[in-house]
């Protein structure tokens, strides 16, 4: 005779700056799961009402996805002010404790240690019983000072210390945990990714209408598009791709090179396009996070010559829609998604002339870049929430959680 069937379910608390684009999606997946009940305590109001200028962009920034919806949620009072996300004080939620402390929860979810409440809710969870994960995105190829670097190793291993798990987000991040002491049994793999299914789904429906776009942006007809998709600031260094493609049309290879994207040298870009008369170069600004697909539909090549990155997650976003990526060695997500010469190229920051030889490569070879399109939509199709949802699982399965049961038709009570 079968009846109800008990099934474990996890308590896990999140504490998150602020709705972030590619993290609501994530935590609605998680919501739905059958066996992780998830609330998330946001500490700032960041980019969901008018007024917030976005440091980055250099302009008011309002997403256009849902970021609220699908998932429990609060927000937590801020006596930082709440006037965004900045320094160590700026997100001070005492309130954090209270909510930790009566929830009963397995686990709690921090993302690293910038913000006061990050060690509010640590210390909490440690008082109250609750374990401690980490998801952090660095790595041991960021560039830091020396006396930084020489106080940091001491602190972070013994911060590490506290935690109970550590999710890391790919293999740079593992190595980074590793060499700070954490034990290969509080590692789980958790990979930073984005909404592949919904990314690949709007490209292929803009794919169609790729020359009505052409002329609508002014793009040439018949010529391949490079593609930079992120903040036009310094870290990204949209220079060295200017440079590369003005070394490309010196060569005689015609490209068009598409800045998507906002930020303090864009005016210094656009002046040196005029002065040293580049060809076939295109701003767009800032376009949003529903709209970005249309553009990777476009491209036939997308370009991130970031410098001191931890991951990058327009890497993701190119490759769900089937474009090859050229990046820099520096970006942790090249480590894990850019193969050379299979999903993409790397090479050494600030290498421009390297930077335009991969280029050469991927412009110039049709069929290459054909294969490569393909082998990017299959790295992504194991590189997705699927997999960043599974690692939590395992690390409060791993964890010794203290659950709680709840009724599910169609299963054997006596087992």
């Amino acid at each position: 005779m079968t009846g109800p069937r008990l099934e474990r379910r996890y308590r896990l608390a999140v504490v998150n700056t602020h709705p972030i684009q590619y993290f609501a999606p994530l935590y609605r997946r998680i919501a739905e799961s059958r066996d992780i009940d998830i609330t998330v305590y946001y500490c700032s109001r960041q980019g969901l009402e008018k007024g917030f200028i976005d440091a980055g962009f250099g302009k008011e920034v309002v997403w256009d996805i849902p970021l609220l919806e699908g998932y429990p949620h609060q927000f937590l009072p801020n006596l930082g002010g709440d006037r965004g996300v900045r320094g160590f004080l700026s997100l001070l939620n005492p309130s954090i404790v209270n909510a930790l402390w009566k929830g009963k929860y397995d686990a709690v979810l921090v993302y690293g240690h910038a913000h006061a409440t990050d060690l509010l809710a640590m210390t909490a969870a440690r008082l109250s019983g609750t374990r401690i994960f980490m998801r952090c995105d660095t790595h041991l190829l960021l560039r830091r000072s020396g006396i930084k670097r020489l106080l940091r190793r001491p602190l972070m291993t013994a911060f590490y210390k506290t935690c109970d798990a550590c999710l890391y987000i790919g293999s740079r991040n593992r190595d980074f945990y590793v060499a700070h002491g954490v034990p290969a049994a509080k590692l789980f793999p958790s990979p930073f990714a984005v909404d592949n299914a919904a990314f690949s789904a709007r490209a292929d429906a803009s794919r169609s209408d790729c020359s009505v776009q052409r002329t609508r942006l002014r793009l040439p007809q018949g010529i391949p598009i490079v593609l930079a998709a992120s903040k036009l600031v310094p870290q990204k260094r949209p220079f060295d791709l200017l440079m590369a493609h003005a070394q490309l049309s010196r060569r005689g290879i015609g490209a068009v090179l598409l800045f998507v994207g906002d930020g303090s040298e864009r005016t210094r870009l656009e002046d040196t396009v005029q002065s040293l008369s580049v060809p076939n170069v295109r701003f767009v600004g800032f376009v949003n996070q529903g709209d970005l697909p249309a553009y990777y539909a476009l491209a036939d090549v997308f370009v991130l010559p970031s410098g001191n990155e931890t991951w990058g997650l327009a890497v993701n976003e190119a490759m769900s829609c089937g474009v090859p990526v050229i990046t820099t060695r520096e970006v942790g997500a090249a480590a894990d998604l850019v193969a050379e010469g299979e999903t993409g190229f790397t090479y050494e920051t600030g290498d421009v002339s390297a930077l335009a030889d991969s280029m050469a490569k991927v412009l110039t070879n049709r069929p290459l870049r054909e294969a490569m399109s393909r082998n990017c939509v299959r790295r992504m199709s194991t590189w997705s929430y699927a997999e960043s949802i599974q690692g939590l699982r395992d690390a409060l399965q791993a964890s010794a959680p203290r659950a709680i049961p709840s009724v599910v038709e169609g299963g054997d009570a006596s087992r």
